[in-house]
């Protein structure tokens, strides 16, 4: 809309207005140098042969994938201006979309698609400036124009090419009514299929049998056209997040179904509703991956940001910062991508302003002038692992544990011993700031605080690695998704809870009196021998404060892991592991803290799920606001690159190790319970067929012994398990992998 302003002083109060935005910087900003210099970058990378072919190549598709909604519409705006002619609006919004096509056809060099739409053009253009009046006739051929459009572009998604049609006739007859000329009837009767051979000469007896055959041709070669029209359409069409949530939510519905379904015929043994059990169950499974699938976004759509914002930031720091991106591609729930995107915007700031250091610091440290941010994903059991490193100056370790003093986050002894790694865990503390201001605006000491909140709120962790002038590095964990997670069942004091076998390390029983002389009371707090390490305790019961628990001959210990802190927590009975669909808590529940969420078992009972960061809270074993570091003891050979490790023996003579990462149960089953299908081993296994292999065989290691129970490792991959014989199950130990 254009406004006209006669008055000298309605006309200076616009400018002085325009004025105002034009030249205040937080409103408007130069861009052109970013603009060129990321055009720079560009072509120092690429050749431009590859550039000018990536950009028509990516135009093109997206034309293609576009063009057909474009076209839908304007035959319905035809048909509409056919009937109402003196609707403005509309003429207007078909010559808009006409000329965009037309604009795009002649970027793309479709020179015949270009020369049918701007005759079209001409056209239109005279009957929007009201030079031309709407006729009938108008609207005929301008229909037959889009038919020609229509035709070409299913030319180009069949073939690339436009086609060998002559539409010339066409665009002479759009040019006489452009002119306001009146059409001959010999034209205006001509039909766009001019590349269709003309028929033959009939015979005169033939002639009206002859007539009524080419009535039902054209009327079937019509609908075959239109048929085609339709099945040309882009295989990509846009769905709303909401309708995505809506059926994510049916398909939590089902699964929960499915696990009512598959108790209730636990004991049942008809062949027949087991077949349609393992059916029903295969099919849901499919479905929610399916779902899920289509839920997931890549990680770049947030990473595309990031260059641009490094490169302001650095010039406004003054030091030079390259970014390095790995695993773009790696996927993650649409609910989770924008979830993550101002945590890893923060943490890229802080080590732009705080990190780096400027090219004249570098130099005298014998470091490239150039500082490196290196930005890496990686999908690892069903969590994505985001490390964003930089080669700055790192933090002073004494710095810190002198201001966390000062600060009285701790004391001046809890300092001295305090780990490098737990120095770090002191920057999550609420209020703790090693400077007084930033370089770009004043630091209220929450930075990495609100930073670690915002990953914990979806589930995830934030933990950093400090190496005093060579790098600093953040590693963020959190779940490919937070809708469907498989979860270990637990109870206490006659209720079940739910725990996210994430967080899971590993299960331990202990059994009679000797096994619970190896727990150990510190300072009121109770902690189990584990491999050489101390493990500390939590019960349940206390957490829940649900009273002190009985004292029994055997305890039930689940290994959990909170950031990087391990602990045992103590529950009466484990149960199954099964998919749960996580349900959000009402806000009163979320103040609790060791709660995140709710669902529904196959029996119908609701649990609660447990929240493994909020419990370690509970219990004063990670920072929270009110909590000190406290440090697990650990043995001084502890490597940070050892893995925990299951011990399986084949034979007396051989053993092997599985990482534990890669076991989700061990089972003890019986060899009559086994099954033949074709000539794999399978068992019965939560209403499925799981396949098994025998690893002292596959090792030729087997000492040829029968038994009656058998021990089975069990690993699931996408959704699928797998079984493992083993002899015997040994024992779990930490090692380092030789590669």
């Amino acid at each position: 809309i254009v406004n006209r302003f006669d008055d000298a002083s309605s006309t200076k109060i616009y400018l002085d207005l325009f004025g105002q935005i034009w030249t205040d910087p937080e409103k408007l900003e130069d861009v052109t140098e970013a603009i060129c210099a990321h055009i720079e970058s560009v072509y120092q990378e690429n050749s431009p042969e590859r550039i000018y072919f990536q950009i028509l190549y990516n135009i093109f598709n997206e034309f293609l994938e576009e063009i057909s909604e474009t076209l839908n519409r304007l035959d319905r705006q035809f048909v509409a201006l056919e009937q109402d002619p003196s609707n403005t609006d509309c003429l207007t919004e078909i010559f808009r979309d006409l000329h965009t096509i037309k604009g795009s056809c002649g970027l793309l060099g479709l020179n015949n698609l270009e020369s049918i739409t701007h005759s079209g053009e001409n056209l239109l253009g005279k009957l929007r400036d009201g030079h031309l009046n709407v006729e009938p006739v108008m609207i005929t051929n301008l229909l037959k124009m889009m038919d020609a459009v229509w035709k070409t572009v299913d030319c180009l998604k069949q073939s690339g090419r436009e086609g060998d049609v002559d539409y010339s006739s066409l665009i002479n007859n759009l040019a006489l009514l452009e002119k306001g000329e009146t059409l001959p009837d010999s034209l205006s009767d001509e039909t766009v299929d001019q590349d269709k051979p003309a028929p033959a000469p009939k015979p005169p007896e033939e002639e009206s049998l002859q007539d009524q055959s080419n009535i039902a041709a054209d009327t079937q070669g019509n609908d075959s056209e239109d048929s085609s029209k339709d099945n040309s359409e882009g295989k990509n069409i846009r769905v709303s997040v909401e309708l995505l949530d809506s059926l994510m939510n049916l398909v939590g519905e089902v699964v929960l179904a499915r696990n009512q379904f598959s108790r209730i015929l636990h004991n049942n043994e008809n062949s027949t509703i087991q077949g349609t059990s393992q059916s029903l169950s295969r099919v849901t499974t499919d479905l929610q991956e399916t779902v899920l699938k289509a839920r997931m976004q890549p990680i770049k759509n947030v990473w595309n940001k990031l260059p641009r914002m490094v490169r302001d930031l650095s010039i406004k720091c003054g030091n030079k910062v390259r970014l390095e991106m790995e695993g773009q591609d790696s996927e993650l729930d649409k609910s989770l991508i924008s979830a993550i995107q101002d945590p890893v915007m923060k943490i890229i700031r802080n080590a732009i302003v705080h990190g780096i250091e400027t090219p004249e610091e570098r130099r005298s440290m014998g470091k490239s002038e150039e500082g490196v941010i290196k930005l890496q994903a990686l999908n690892q059991n069903g969590q994505i692992h985001i490390d964003i490193q930089d080669d700055g100056r790192s933090l002073n370790i004494q710095a810190i544990r002198n201001q966390a003093v000062i600060q009285k986050h701790i004391t001046p002894d809890q300092a001295e011993n305090l780990s490098e790694k737990d120095c770090g865990k002191l920057l999550f503390l609420k209020g703790f700031s090693l400077t007084e201001n930033s370089l770009m605006k004043p630091a209220k000491g929450n930075g990495l605080t609100q930073t670690r909140e915002m990953i914990e709120k979806i589930g995830g962790t934030l933990d950093i690695d400090i190496q005093p002038g060579i790098h600093t590095n953040l590693k963020i964990k959190i779940p490919l998704t937070l809708a469907i997670i498989p979860a270990l069942i637990v109870s206490n004091n006659s209720n079940r809870y739910a725990i996210p076998q994430v967080n899971i390390k590993e299960l331990l029983w202990l059994e009679g009196e000797q096994s619970l002389q190896q727990i150990e009371e510190i300072s009121g707090s109770q902690f189990y021998r584990l491999r050489g390490n101390l493990l500390p305790l939590v019960q349940l019961s206390q957490a829940l404060k649900t009273g002190s628990p009985e004292h029994r001959s055997d305890l039930n210990i689940v290994v959990l892991q909170a950031d990087d802190i391990s602990f045992g927590l103590v529950v009466e009975q484990i149960h199954n592991a099964e998919e749960i669909v996580v349900k959000n808590l009402d806000s009163f529940f979320k103040t609790i803290g060791i709660f995140s969420g709710a669902t529904m078992l196959g029996d119908g009972e609701i649990v609660l799920i447990l929240d493994v960061v909020g419990l370690s809270q509970n219990a004063m074993m990670v920072s929270s606001k009110k909590t000190e570091l406290i440090k697990t003891e650990t043995s001084s050979n502890d490597d940070e690159e050892s893995q925990p490790m299951l011990i399986v023996s084949l034979n007396k003579d051989h053993r092997v190790a599985i990482r534990l990462s890669d076991v989700i149960r061990l089972e003890e089953v019986k060899n009559s319970d086994l099954e033949k299908s074709g000539t794999e081993t399978v068992l019965q296994y939560r209403g499925e067929l799981m396949p098994l292999i025998n690893i002292p065989k596959f090792f030729n290691a087997s000492d040829g012994e029968i038994r009656d129970n058998l021990e089975v490792v069990v690993h699931t991959h996408e959704g699928q398990s797998l079984g493992l014989i083993v002899k015997n199950i040994l024992d779990i130990v930490h090692a380092k992998l030789s590669r």
